[in-house]
């Protein structure tokens, strides 16, 4: 009599239909009545395996995914004779599969991607029903996730989290999650040529579900650092060149020259700034490579009214005191006004976050 009180849900997955409907795999039918009892909630192992990673996009703030899902549970209303049957499995589409659970007055748990942003096409989806009752679930699917929890401060020193997260349609007290940690983590090649990602594990733990109550979860957590080569070569060995340029500056007689050298300096990082801004969303603190370049900037912007004010002596027939401010620069100024900048940057951003 209580299993007749139990409806059967579906799995938010591909059923095989053409078109966006049934490449999100939508909800049918029948949600009038609960999934399990608090007494006996039905226990649930979810594994999620990723294959490749097909994109980051850092200023949107998500990833793509081909990913592999695995769901284990067991009912023994699904239970069937072997002998009858001539063998230990069967195996459904997952369409077939709701069909003959339904049948059955059997429980069939539903879930939710929690960070999904976009459709989720399913590549291959298959239920496998064991003679005793175990199911065992799999999908593989490509989707873009949210990555809500990237944080750029320490930018391109920066690690970056990445999560995908899988929540059970159906309240804690009905059905309860359990990770698969022999069917979870990354894969051997992932395509992914910017970052470097590992450190994966699974987490286990509850949110605020479709129903409004708390809700198990399971999520697959990894991290990523970026191949920090590119940058070497591309953004801090042309910055030390600017900065040895302006550091040359010094060494000319002539004033006008230094003007025009420097002013081409300031050109350079204003491209620079806008090179790598258009990577990065709009954020409302400045990273490490932005305070850097921020500094940079004013000190070329201070070369500039230096360079100005020493022509300005020259011109008035100040030479020495020009001669003398202009050594003092030399030795002292610029060079170690770069090294505090430096040293101030790697110790409020790197050390301190």
């Amino acid at each position: 009599m209580t299993r007749c009180l139990v409806s059967v849900f579906f799995f938010m997955v591909a059923l095989t239909l053409s078109g966006p409907l049934g490449a999100q795999g939508l909800f049918q039918d029948g949600h009038s009545a609960l999934l399990g009892t608090p007494e006996n909630p039905v226990e649930v192992g979810v594994g999620i395996k990723i294959d490749q990673i097909t994109s980051v996009d850092q200023k949107a703030e998500n990833y793509g995914a081909v990913v592999v899902l695995r769901f284990e549970w067991s009912d023994p209303a699904l239970a069937f004779d072997p002998d009858e049957l001539g063998r230990d499995f069967r195996v459904f589409d997952p369409p077939a599969f709701v069909r003959h659970a339904a049948a059955l007055d059997a429980v069939v748990p539903a879930f939710v991607i929690h960070n999904q942003q976009s459709n989720r096409w399913v590549h291959e989806s298959a239920a496998a029903l064991r003679h005793d009752g175990h199911v065992t679930f799999v999908e593989k699917s490509s989707l873009t996730l949210q990555a809500p929890h990237f944080n750029f401060l320490r930018f391109p020193f920066d690690t970056q989290e990445f999560h995908f997260e899988v929540v059970s349609v159906f309240p804690s007290d009905f059905v309860h999650y359990y990770a698969l940690d022999q069917f979870s983590g990354l894969g051997d090649t992932l395509g992914e040529e910017e970052w470097i990602l590992g450190n994966a594990r699974m987490l286990a733990s509850t949110t605020t579900g479709l129903s409004g109550n708390e809700s198990d979860q399971v999520s697959l957590v990894f991290q990523g650092k970026r191949h920090l080569t590119y940058y070497v070569i591309r953004v801090f060995l042309p910055m030390l060149v600017l900065v040895l340029v302006g550091w040359a500056l010094f060494f000319l007689d002539e004033y006008r020259k230094r003007i025009d050298i420097a002013g081409a300096n300031l050109l350079v990082f204003v491209a620079f700034n806008w090179a790598i801004s258009a990577d990065l969303p709009k954020l409302g603190y400045l990273t490490f490579l932005d305070f850097i370049l921020q500094c940079m900037f004013l000190m070329t912007g201070a070369l500039v009214v230096f360079n100005v004010m020493l022509r300005r002596l020259k011109v008035s027939g100040r030479e020495d005191t020009a001669r003398k401010l202009d050594n003092y620069a030399i030795k002292w100024i610029y060079p170690l006004g770069y090294a505090a900048i430096v040293g101030y940057a790697v110790w409020a951003f790197l050390m301190q976050s």
